[in-house]
């Protein structure tokens, strides 16, 4: 029925589109492309436009705009007018042809998401399958991956079902061997032996760290044979009611190979980070695992994501394990198993809290890895007649690998108008009206489309921030990779890192270097504008797109400002209710969880007196499933507002209290659902934008004084070695 409707959406739209460019001419296209926008917003402000007919409505009138800009660009503008012009120009329009191929297929693929539920699990716990949880490690520290194992332990599941498993790769015999890290690897490999012993858990090393993370796993998949395989990267502390939300998918179809869960991440990215207010950023992980996976699961290609999902063994093992041919091999393995005509399935619920990488180095080297393994992946495999697929399965993998591309037409959107600007260059042979009528519809209903899709988990303009601000270094890795399909190598994403003061990540020069070519190109459009008139059509479109390139580098550039970060756990935003016994006030009072974290939590209550720093207190809390924690804790903060108190409570922890700490605070998933339904408040977009122009233009003067000190430093040396070299030369004439 799903393909029925897209290829009647794609029929009326060609149709649409044929009719419409062969009978009416060319002086009614501006009537016609502002028009069908018109229809097309008017649609996107009803209330009920997400749902039939409405959202087909929307998904037709934006494939009418874009096809036919498309067709104007192909037929109309591409003018041979020299060969290093032509480049340019062919260059120009592939960029487009991408970004335009992006933005149909994601129509396609997210047109009806499906929200699929639960399957509750049988009474019986004799007709449950067992479950092994596997946590791979390598050189994280110690202390998140026991967080994480003792969650696993405690997962609301039959204890003679669950076998949880600590996958060290830090600790090999090969590593172990090595002269240089043989000493750090014995006491890791001792430290989480001996840990894993303490809480309850089974301890798994090998001999060489073959094909990272798949090898990784494959390994323990020879030692274990439980019939389902619960895969958590080892800071993915998941939930009680992970198993049961996910089992029953297994139970209820024998085909069912997968069931992937969101990642929800309790720090923020290195960019939220950056931001200097307390504002939720919609961040890209939610788009991906908010919008695009329930889309991806309606036609049966929700793919393996690494961790948080589960994987029927048997199937597994039809492909050899976790396959480790590309250095993404969560993808890859899907792919096997999906050409197999085995099922997947997403539930769209958070069900276990990571962490995200903590700098930009770091979160430049995790896309990295993802841009590279997606590349592969499409590279060595025909995914669009690879058989065992369906259509759209095909269509769904080929949009995942070919968005990776983005970083390539991205630079040359950046570089597009300086091209003529700066080199006369021509590359889009256009009139303004041409302009009017054909480009400026299509671009503004692409960012109406976002919002429309993925409206509630991204605003627009920040995915062109957060694709903007990874583009220039995903170039390099991703011709890498066209180059030499196989050099890529598995490299580990540092997480839990921390950050002892602010400064201008190196990284930014490169969007220096942006802001400059179009500033300059942006002066020159100013000399040609009265020195050439006949250009001024020309000399509008490139010039407004150079003030578009200035202000996205510009918002760039503050994601660049790397703010200190010094917590060991993070804090989050929380509801709930708290009962707080103070002893030396001999009286309980109620109070309001504000947020939490591992080491404690933060409250704000009403006091007859004053408490003070380090006065103790007894706390009485509860989750959703009505699980009563007690904790001992000692005030840390306070601030006084009126007679409210917020108070900062740390734990004291026990013998027994860290693991209900750990129950407490990552046990229950409702409260990361409650998180990640927040909304940016009316007016906080503005806000963010603001802050990161204004961030930009900080890490804007601080790149510029580095780089004019550096300049400085390099004359002043110059002219010190010269003037010695002179006295030597007067001292030996004399």
């Amino acid at each position: 029925m799903q393909f029925l409707l897209v290829v009647f959406t794609g029929g009326v739209t060609i149709y649409m589109y044929v009719n419409f460019e062969t009978f009416l001419s060319v002086d009614n296209q501006l009537y016609i492309g502002w028009g069908s926008f018109g229809l097309l917003f008017f649609i996107y402000l009803l209330d009920g436009s997400r749902r039939a007919p409405w959202r087909i409505f929307v998904v037709l009138l934006s494939f009418f705009l874009s096809l036919r800009y498309i067709y104007w660009r192909a037929f109309d503008t591409l003018l041979f007018t020299g060969p290093l012009d032509f480049l340019g120009m062919a260059v120009l329009f592939l960029a487009e042809l991408h970004a335009l191929g992006l933005h149909l297929m994601s129509m396609v693929i997210n047109i009806w998401p499906l929200e699929r539920q639960p399957i509750p699990l049988p009474d019986d716990p004799s007709l449950l399958p067992t479950v092994d949880v596997f946590i791979p490690t390598y050189t994280e520290p110690i202390d998140i991956v026991r967080v994480t194992a003792m969650a696993a332990r405690n997962l609301n599941y039959p204890k003679d079902k669950l076998f949880v498993h600590i996958l060290d790769d830090g600790g090999t015999i090969a590593r172990r061997n090595n002269p240089k890290i043989g000493e750090e690897s014995w006491n890791r490999h001792y430290q989480l032996r001996v840990m894993a012993k303490e809480i309850g858990v089974n301890y798994i090393t090998r001999e060489e760290n073959s094909h990272a993370k798949a090898g990784n796993i494959n390994h323990a998949l020879e030692l274990t044979n439980a019939d389902l395989v619960l895969v958590l990267d080892c800071d993915h502390v998941p939930t009680m009611d992970f198993l049961t939300n996910t089992v029953g998918q297994f139970l209820a179809d024998e085909d069912m190979y997968l069931v992937q869960t969101p990642h929800f991440f309790i720090n923020p990215t290195p960019i939220e980070k950056n931001l200097p207010i307390n504002t939720r950023l919609p961040v890209e992980n939610d788009m991906f695992f908010q919008v695009i996976h329930p889309g991806l699961d309606s036609w049966n290609a929700s793919y393996f994501c690494g961790s948080a999902a589960l994987l029927r063994r048997k199937h597994l093992e039809q492909v050899g394990g976790v396959r480790g041919k590309t250095i993404t091999e969560d993808a890859e393995t899907s792919l096997a198993l999906h050409a197999r005509g085995l099922n997947s399935a997403y539930i769209n619920r958070p069900m276990i809290c990571g962490l995200s990488p903590e700098t930009f180095n770091d979160y430049v080297t995790q896309r990295t890895r993802w841009a590279q393994g997606m590349t592969q992946i499409f590279l060595m495999n025909n995914l669009l007649f690879m058989p065992g697929l369906t259509l759209m399965q095909r269509l769904a993998y080929f949009n995942s690998c070919f968005f990776w591309f983005f970083g390539l037409s991205r630079f040359v959107f950046y570089i597009a108008p300086a091209m003529f600007l700066l080199f006369n260059m021509q590359v889009y042979h256009a009139s303004l009206m041409q302009v009017m009528s054909f480009a400026l519809p299509y671009v503004f209903s692409v960012y109406v489309m976002m919002d429309f899709l993925y409206g509630k988990s991204r605003a627009p303009l920040f995915s062109n921030i957060y694709e903007s601000v990874q583009s220039l270094f995903l170039i390099p890795a991703v011709i890498s990779v066209m180059l030499n399909p196989t050099k890529p190598t598995f490299k580990i994403t540092p997480k839990g890192a921390t950050q002892e003061k602010e400064f201008i990540n190196p990284l930014a020069s490169s969007f220096m270097l942006v802001v400059f070519v179009n500033v300059v190109a942006l002066a020159l459009a100013g000399i040609k504008w009265v020195e050439y008139p006949l250009y001024r059509d020309v000399i509008y479109i490139t010039g407004g797109w150079c003030i578009f390139n200035i202000f996205m580098s510009i918002l760039s550039l503050g994601a660049f400002w790397e703010r200190r970060q010094v917590r060991k756990h993070h804090r989050i935003l929380a509801k709930g209710h708290v009962k707080v016994y103070f002893p030396r006030l001999i009286e309980t009072f109620e109070a309001d969880l504000t947020d939490i974290s591992l080491s404690g939590l933060g409250m704000a209550v009403r006091l007859p007196q004053a408490v003070g720093q380090g006065e103790r207190a007894e706390l009485i809390v509860k989750d959703s499933y009505g699980n009563v924690y007690n904790f001992q804790a000692t005030v840390k903060r306070v601030f006084k507002r009126g007679n409210v108190y917020n108070l900062g409570a740390e734990f004291i922890f026990k013998k027994d209290t860290y693991e209900n700490a750990i129950r407490f605070v990552y046990g229950d998933s409702q409260r990361w659902v409650d998180v990640w339904n927040q909304e940016v408040a009316s007016g906080g977009y503005r806000v963010i934008i603001f802050h990161f122009f204004m961030m930009g233009i900080r890490g804007l003067g601080g790149v510029s004084a580095s780089m004019a000190g550096s300049f400085w430093e390099y004359v002043r040396d110059g002219w010190k070695h010269n003037l010695s070299r002179l006295k030597k030369t007067y001292a030996y004439s004399k």
